[in-house]
């Protein structure tokens, strides 16, 4: 019965927590003050924005350039995200788009010819899609 469960796809959805909490909060709770859930929810998400670029390294072996920009551009539009929002610029828009198209690249970079495909289906795109539900309520 547990030959099929795979402990790293269950911890992967452990990070939708933090979303499901603010959520609660914001519509039944009312216990923290509303910005505050939106800056847990900007920076929070730039967090887990980085962390989907850098899963895609591997220092072990030779990985072609396109892909190093590729895990490292998450990180460059982090900072501009941060100083968007720092000049009080609603950066939930951008942070929707960018999971969006995060998840579209990573099909077709990283996904669709190997043989990852089904942690694509089965984890990828559906925490990306609840990341980005929970962006929208939250906003």
């Amino acid at each position: 019965m547990y030959k099929n469960f795979n402990l790293q796809f269950f911890i992967s959805y452990f990070g939708l927590i933090p979303y499901l909490i603010i959520i609660i909060d914001k519509f039944f709770l009312n216990q923290i003050d509303i910005n505050i859930l939106h800056s847990f929810s900007v920076f929070y998400s730039i967090i887990i924005l980085v962390f989907i670029g850098s899963i895609n390294w591997n220092f072990e072996k030779q990985i072609p350039k396109i892909l190093i920009l590729y895990g490292f551009s998450p990180s460059l539009f982090s900072v501009f995200f941060i100083m968007l929002y720092l000049y009080d610029y609603n950066v939930f828009n951008l942070l929707i788009s960018f999971f969006l198209i995060q998840l579209l690249l990573d099909y077709f970079l990283i996904y669709k010819n190997g043989n990852y495909l089904r942690v694509f289906f089965l984890v990828r795109a559906p925490l990306t899609t609840l990341i980005v539900f929970s962006l929208i309520i939250i906003q």
